[in-house]
């Protein structure tokens, strides 16, 4: 999962009145100046945003999102995306859902392996053979294949090191395990580590049975429905697809069933993948000069969908604006990670470009919380219905809920304080989600409306005593400070006696609130992305917000709980039993509009980012489900017209 409190706020100078400009600097070169760390290269060991801009652009997988969709998929290693139409998802009469994947022939990795006389296999450049020698290419060897694709999600599973590559175990087990290690312990009794021989192999055939190859194909046998399954095969983490032979060349995993426990969660550096690649992807792996926090990846002039517009990518890792400004105004930079308060001074400058108000898969919302902490919570005073506080379950009660939900002006929250570059969220699926709809229900501020819940909520004490409470919000945000100090105002006109109370903490202060056994606060700020596109199983949106297991009922309290157990999950597992999107996404609807009836948040707006660039930089895709990370394979530089 992917959590959200803040936006960045960062100190710098001013920007110049125009950066320099007329020819492209190295039209060949994109140079990328950001202010994160790639992790490791290893596709199985990832599972952060930064490095995932390595493992996107040097390997490839069965299937890639289609452009912008984050719901629709295109051939990528496969050559079909499996459906119920074409015959390549079939469902059992069991209950048992298979995919199978023709895998493309022919496809080659960034190096391949040749013999030589004395029997040896040396590993070479594709991009540098001529025809002759590509003609001795050992068999296997830098070819992907279908057991490679066997090869590179049994070992990711077995690696165990990423929650990406747990979230393979879950999907292959259709949600019976969330990682190996906990195969391991249910089916010997025993830690990983501890497992013999026997037991190595007993865990390796429980994963090995689900995936079966025959000639060119490859297919997951699932024993229930796992309707995220494609969306997580397109993911840029565990679902990968790396070479077995030269992965065993370099010292990995032999692809033995007893062996696999050697491999086992190992240190970044302990994985040949770390900094070394052979992926089939657009781009290779030139250079990584760690100590100079400098990455260079290199065109594959071979690449399946034929070589990219750039020969060559450069990222580094720059932390002072100001050197990155300045590289951006001279020309020497192509893409910059700017502090979002010179948005508007760069726009304004000349060769420059700012694309601002690109969608995000989350929003921003108030999440109630009830009951709560009712000794030593200051946040809930008194803990009374007396003006001086609130009880514990202050918004079990639903007129409670909706009130605070008219009492808020989105309309001001998206014009004044968004500057219109997004819109109304209208539950926890946002735009692109399946279940969002245009004309789905949403909450405006409506005094009138909220007067009216206020005095029916608590027989009438709440409108008659009033209530004091706080809420507690991230130093330095300046975007939870308006949501919140907008409601304060609103809720003090429509009744005095309401007294909303704000306090600005450090992030970790909150966290530690929010995060307790049991909560101690009654309303906070704050945005969950999920981790595939698909809204429902255990990573998906709507399982985040309106499951009883899901992250916001874990820090919204046993009430909010019990509500989504009572209304909520028997929906999310009839949607999640089903494998055909035509019936899966009006259940998902309904669970949206559901959350408009039974006020379960206050959804405020779906997020948003940007990205600064030179002028002559085109081709970047907003793939939101991939968290902003740059496809360097569609990116172009020219001087603009």
């Amino acid at each position: 999962m992917k959590q959200f409190t803040a936006l960045p706020l960062l100190a710098a100078a001013g920007l110049a009145a125009s950066a320099a400009q007329a020819q492209v600097t190295n039209p060949d070169t994109l140079v990328f100046l950001w202010t994160d760390d790639v992790q490791s290269f290893d596709p199985a060991y990832i599972s952060n945003t930064p490095s995932s801009y390595g493992t996107l652009n040097v390997y490839s997988r069965l299937l890639a999102y289609d452009g912008e969709q984050i719901s629709e998929f295109v051939p990528a290693l496969s050559t079909e995306v499996p459906s119920l139409e074409n015959g390549l998802i079939v469902e059992g009469e069991d209950g048992s859902v298979s995919y199978s994947f023709p895998i493309r022939p022919d496809t080659y990795a960034h190096k391949v392996g040749l013999m030589g006389e004395d029997g040896t296999v040396t590993w070479e450049y594709y991009d540098d053979l001529s025809e002759e020698e590509r003609a001795n290419i050992e068999p296997g060897y830098g070819v992907i294949t279908a057991e490679d694709v066997k090869y590179s999600l049994l070992r990711a599973m077995l690696m165990d090191e990423s929650w990406m590559s747990k979230a393979v175990t879950e999907m292959m087990t259709s949600g019976e395990y969330t990682d190996v290690a906990a195969i391991a312990e249910d089916l010997t009794g025993a830690e990983v580590p501890d497992l013999d021989e026997a037991q190595l192999q007993q865990v390796y055939d429980e994963l090995d049975q689900l995936i079966s190859v025959e000639g060119d194909t490859v297919t997951l046998h699932l024993a229930q429905s796992f309707p995220a399954t494609l969306g997580i095969m397109a993911l840029p983490f565990g679902t990968s697809i790396i070479d077995k032979e030269w992965t065993v060349d370099m010292g990995g995993w032999d692809g033995e069933p007893t062996t696999w426990g050697d491999y086992f969660r190992p240190e970044a550096s302990e994985t040949p993948l770390f900094a070394d690649e052979n992926g089939t992807g657009p781009f290779m792996l030139e250079e990584w000069d760690r100590s100079e926090r400098r990455i260079v990846l290199r065109r594959f002039e071979n690449y399946m969908h034929g070589p990219a517009s750039l020969e060559r990518v450069v990222l580094r890792t720059v932390p002072e604006w100001t050197t990155q400004r300045l590289q951006l105004l001279s020309g020497d930079a192509d893409v910059v990670s700017a502090p979002v308060e010179f948005l508007d001074e760069l726009a304004a400058t000349e060769g420059v470009k700012v694309v601002d108000g690109l969608q995000r898969v989350f929003g921003r919302a108030l999440f109630y919380a009830w009951p709560l902490q009712a000794q030593d919570n200051p946040a809930i005073g008194s803990g009374q219905l007396d003006g001086q506080g609130i009880p514990p379950d202050f918004f079990a009660d639903l007129d409670v809920r909706m009130g605070f939900n008219y009492a808020q002006d989105y309309d001001l929250l998206l014009e004044q304080v968004n500057l219109g570059k997004t819109v109304q969220s209208r539950g926890p699926t946002v735009r692109g989600i399946m279940g969002y709809r245009e004309d789905s229900p949403i909450y405006t501020y409506d005094p009138e409306k909220a007067e009216e819940h206020f005095r029916a909520a608590y027989d009438g004490q709440l409108w008659e005593n009033g209530f004091t409470m706080t809420a507690y919000m991230q130093e330095g945000n300046t975007l939870a400070n308006a949501a919140l100090s907008v409601l304060q105002q609103n809720l003090a006109r429509i009744n005095p006696k309401f007294r909303l109370e704000l306090q600005a903490l450090p992030a970790a202060s909150i966290m530690d609130k929010v995060f307790a056994d049991e909560p101690t606060s009654p309303l906070t700020y704050m945005g969950w992305g999920p981790d595939y596109s698909d809204p429902g199983g255990p990573l998906g949106a709507a399982t985040y917000y309106l499951s009883p297991t899901g992250l916001v009922a874990g820090f919204s309290g046993e009430g909010y709980q019990e509500l989504m157990r009572e209304h909520f999950q028997p929906l999310l597992d009839e949607a999640w039993a089903l494998n055909d999107p035509a019936e899966r996404e009006p259940i998902y609807a309904r669970l949206q509009e559901m959350s408009h009836e039974y006020a379960t948040s206050m959804f405020l707006w779906e997020d948003y980012t940007y990205i600064v660039t030179r002028d002559w930089v085109d081709g970047y895709v907003n793939n939101m489900i991939l968290y902003g990370a740059w496809d360097f394979y569609p990116i172009t530089k020219s001087a603009s017209e």
